[in-house]
């Protein structure tokens, strides 16, 4: 059966359009369809940008009636994470201070992906500043996952996921800190990829909020969401190249040109670490996922980087966050919030130092402490192509109320069920992602089959730092051997 337009990859859309088999505004028609169709029950979609869009969809029909080429995504439909800058439109990041803030110009992002030949149709909910594993802000509301509507897409960048689950997009940007890309891509099905720190622009992302100094300088990352590997390297390409925007961007190790066959990989894989659990769905999904890749002739070893103290890399993770994101706080408030915090964190090792006192040289010991796990992890990911992981302890969890605010933020005392074992709800939804955060490790979120629930089962897929290009390679010879499936929704 022909693929509808509105699941095709952005790939063969760009090629459609290239060859003449379809017009950009017969693209971009079909996806408002499918938003208006779908959108009032999944929410991911919650600023339409239709009247620019169609037009910029006739020029760029006129464009190739001319023979002009506007980019290796010319005319193609694609969303945006409302955290970013559009200009001429919201941009809010959930933030209700900034419910009718306009943006007066385009995120570097954004604009290589308008120089690309991009077409912005729209973009998609998030969680208030990017701050949660679930996407909901008091602006939107609640986001609902494709497969399930009483289960979240996850966060922050959820609404980008539930908008490819559902054909809403061809492609999306989102932002990872925690896993704000690769988790809503492993509960919706889809394809996320984080990649090296540093290597994409983040200038024009919210937070920070417009007019205040921007603290986060590590850790934090824009990236694609899409259907298909293909897809992930097509963005990349796009987002990663030399620019005027932004020169402070590092540059990736170039494609080699070598043809990767599964016989000759050397594949790590671990089913668990750190002590967190991980659900026998998940576990049987990557098993059988390894299974079938040793089959096919690849070396495949389970084995883990060694000398990883993880609650140590954990705690790491809280100190940047809660040295960087609150660069302004007085250590008498941060001493006043960890009083406050201290019975929620505890049990929660990437949140113990968000809250308390800091100091210069807390976080130059942090860097330190951070250069030495990165060197272990890049020098155990010398010896493999990649590690394959999990993403997350569970499949998409039911949608889950905080039991309380602290500011923004959103405290869970109600724990997720691991099959029968309460595991912490920051715990369960961060653990596997953000350790690899720490390594500025390119990492991709790729799906490998449908668990016994029905739910989609990713994985995750590492490599050194700055070969994010191999990576892709790497997890496009590996994408051969998943299951694949349907997505749900017509």
């Amino acid at each position: 059966m022909q693929t509808p337009i509105n699941y095709l990859s952005a790939s063969e859309l760009a090629a459609k359009i290239r060859n003449g088999e379809i017009t950009s505004r017969q693209a971009v028609e079909s996806f408002f369809e499918q938003i208006e169709k779908h959108n009032p029950a999944l929410n991911a979609v919650v600023t339409l940008n239709e009247i620019e869009a169609l037009a910029a969809a006739d020029a760029a029909d006129r464009a190739r009636e001319n023979g002009e080429n506007l980019g290796a995504l010319h005319g193609v439909p694609i969303t945006i994470k409302d955290t970013y800058k559009v200009k001429g439109l919201r941009a809010t990041a959930g933030y209700e201070p900034l419910k009718d803030y306009i943006a007066d110009e385009d995120a570097v992002p954004v604009k290589l992906l308008r120089d690309a030949g991009a077409i912005i149709i729209g973009k998609t909910n998030t969680t208030v500043l990017a701050m949660d594993m679930q996407t909901f802000n008091p602006i939107f509301g609640r986001t609902n996952n494709p497969w399930d509507v009483e289960r979240t897409p996850s966060g922050s960048s959820g609404g980008c996921a539930t908008a490819l689950a559902a054909g809403m997009t061809s492609l999306s940007i989102g932002s990872d800190l925690a896993g704000s890309i690769r988790v809503p891509a492993a509960y919706c099905g889809v394809y996320g990829l984080k990649p090296t720190h540093g290597v994409l622009s983040l200038e024009g992302h919210i937070p920070p909020v417009p007019g205040e100094v921007n603290g986060v300088r590590t850790l934090a990352v824009p990236g694609p969401l899409a259907r298909s590997v293909d897809d992930l390297a097509l963005a990349l390409e796009i987002l990663s190249q030399p620019n005027a925007y932004d020169r402070n961007i590092a540059p990736l190790l170039p494609d080699d040109g070598e043809t990767l066959d599964i016989s000759q990989l050397k594949i790590a894989w671990m089913d668990d670490f750190g002590g967190v659990p991980i659900s026998v769905e998940v576990k049987e999904k990557l098993h059988g996922f390894v299974d079938k890749l040793a089959q096919a002739g690849a070396s495949v070893h389970k084995v883990e980087p060694q000398g990883m103290d993880y609650e140590k890399i954990w705690e790491l993770w809280s100190a940047f966050v809660g040295a960087q994101s609150n660069l302004d706080m007085s250590n008498l408030m941060r001493s006043i919030g960890a009083a406050f915090a201290k019975k929620s964190v505890t049990p929660i090792p990437m949140h113990r130092k968000i809250v308390g006192p800091t100091s210069v040289k807390k976080l130059m010991e942090a860097f330190a402490l951070q250069s030495r796990y990165i060197t272990k992890m890049d020098n155990f990911l010398s010896e493999y192509d990649a590690w394959i992981c999990p993403v997350s302890s569970t499949t998409a969890i039911r949608h889950m109320q905080p039991n309380r605010n602290f500011g923004i933020f959103r405290i869970y005392d109600t724990p997720v069920s691991v099959d029968g074992v309460d595991v912490p709800y920051y715990v369960a939804t961060q653990s596997y992602t953000t350790a690899l955060t720490v390594m500025d490790s390119p990492v991709v979120s790729m799906p490998v089959g449908l668990g016994d629930s029905g739910l989609p089962v990713n994985v995750q897929v590492v490599s050194r730092r700055y070969t994010d290009r191999r990576l892709l390679k790497v997890a496009k010879a590996l994408d051969a051997y998943t299951e694949k499936f349907d997505y749900p929704l017509e």
